[in-house]
């Protein structure tokens, strides 16, 4: 069974009873949406569907789920414990601003993936001191959609140069500018590399094929989406205002405040609790990237299973319809091919205690079911049925001890396995 459930109140066919008066919108804050969710979450297994509440139950989504989940997670382990949560996956996350402030700059993004000389770069990042914070660090999110308007450096307005600048770094910036399509802030069409994937095609249509597909009347259907007295899919503008409370993708909290807290905080209470805990990453996201991801569940402080290190996992590509690769939008699904491939190099993965891992995907954007399905449905089956996506490798003392001839056969031999049922079906 899956159930939907739209975050903040005002996303997508979801509305509340301001905006049903002209000219006011949902307010909404982190700790409200963490209590209103598990309230609804509540009724619905108490009221509404009670012969699935023995179920067990999953919590999954992205992006700025990555605060979502682990509050409302927090919320039903203490408000809310007949609720039978077991597990969540929580990807390309909103996690702790102090791991992931670095991995989140355009800047940074762009000279790894080589959209900036090296140069430009040294002298920007370490003389300039000059950083583009992606807009999900913003603490303030209104009905004006931030997702093209990144703010420059010191600037409000993204048309005008820095402030306070040498020419030196005047020239240094906008030799950047020049490289990377104004620091991926453009609109979308005018956008070198999507500033949600660098595999994926640039297009100004993805918000417009999902709306599509959402109002398609089988869909709703599915959905079990009834007419709502405001407009929702597709909206003009966002029907929320929004204040982060945390220290996740908040740029107005400074990073030595421990009165405020970060989801590490969170997910050291709550993952002891769960049975299976995963944190992943698309390796070329440009909007969360995984390096910092890393960093802040490294953080948490669980120690690593041994033999539990930084190791592939695999997962089989098999050939997709020519009928679905002519109907589906270019940037859904862009890794898709006509012929199978078999075991395929999914990712990296890593284990700590209480059953929390960090994953990878190899070659995907922000949104991994978006831009890596099948790699998406592979994670997806596995945690649901709480089975490794990887072997363990052999133990540090093992790795120590063995003479290279036995080090080869047993890299040769985990390999095999790691590529063989039941890792990859």
């Amino acid at each position: 069974n899956l159930l939907v459930l739209e975050s903040p109140v005002g996303v997508g066919f979801s509305y509340c009873e301001a905006q049903t008066k002209p000219g006011t919108v949902c307010q909404n804050t982190d700790k409200f949406t963490a209590s209103t969710s598990r309230a609804a979450l509540v009724d619905f297994f108490q009221n509404k569907f009670p012969e699935l509440a023995e179920n067990d139950f999953f919590i999954t989504g992205e992006s700025y789920a990555g605060v979502y989940i682990p509050t409302l997670a927090y919320e039903i382990i203490k408000n809310a414990p007949s609720i039978s949560l077991t597990g969540l996956a929580v990807g390309d996350p909103c996690t702790d601003n102090e791991a992931q402030k670095d991995s989140m700059d355009a800047l940074w993004y762009g000279h790894k993936y080589g959209l900036v000389d090296d140069a430009v770069f040294d002298l920007l990042w370490n003389h300039c001191q000059i950083r583009f914070p992606n807009p999900l660090m913003k603490n303030q999110i209104s009905q004006k959609r931030t997702r093209t308007n990144i703010q420059n450096i010191n600037n409000e307005n993204d048309e005008e140069e820095p402030v306070m600048m040498s020419t030196e770094c005047k020239v240094a910036h906008r030799k950047f500018l020049l490289s990377t399509s104004r620091a991926l802030s453009q609109g979308w069409r005018d956008m070198f590399i999507d500033d949600y994937s660098l595999f994926a095609p640039v297009t100004d249509q993805e918000d417009q094929a999902m709306s599509d597909y959402m109002n398609r009347p089988d869909v709703r259907a599915a959905l079990h989406v009834e007419e709502a007295p405001v407009e929702t899919w597709p909206y003009p503008e966002a029907g929320f205002d929004y204040t982060k409370e945390y220290k996740a993708c908040n740029e107005d909290v400074e990073g030595d405040d421990s009165s405020v807290l970060s989801m590490l905080d969170f997910y050291a209470k709550i993952v002891p609790r769960l049975k299976v805990t995963w944190v992943y990453n698309g390796d070329t996201d440009p909007c969360v990237s995984y390096e910092g991801t890393r960093t802040a569940i490294s953080r948490v402080g669980f120690p690593e299973v041994d033999g539990g290190g930084y190791r592939p996992w695999f997962y089989n590509k098999t050939a997709t319809t020519i009928q679905v690769l002519e109907e589906k939008p270019a940037m859904f699904g862009p890794d898709l091919l006509l012929q199978s491939t078999g075991a395929q190099f999914g990712g990296e993965i890593v284990s700590y205690e209480h059953n929390l891992s960090f994953l990878t995907v190899h070659g995907s954007g922000h949104m991994v079911p978006q831009f890596r399905p099948q790699a998406a449905l592979h994670m997806l089956t596995k945690l649901i049925s709480y089975e490794e996506l990887s072997p363990l490798l052999p133990s540090n003392a093992t790795l120590a001890k063995i003479c290279n001839e036995a080090f080869e056969k047993k890299m040769n031999e985990w390999t095999e396995q790691a590529k063989s049922s039941p890792y990859v079906v």
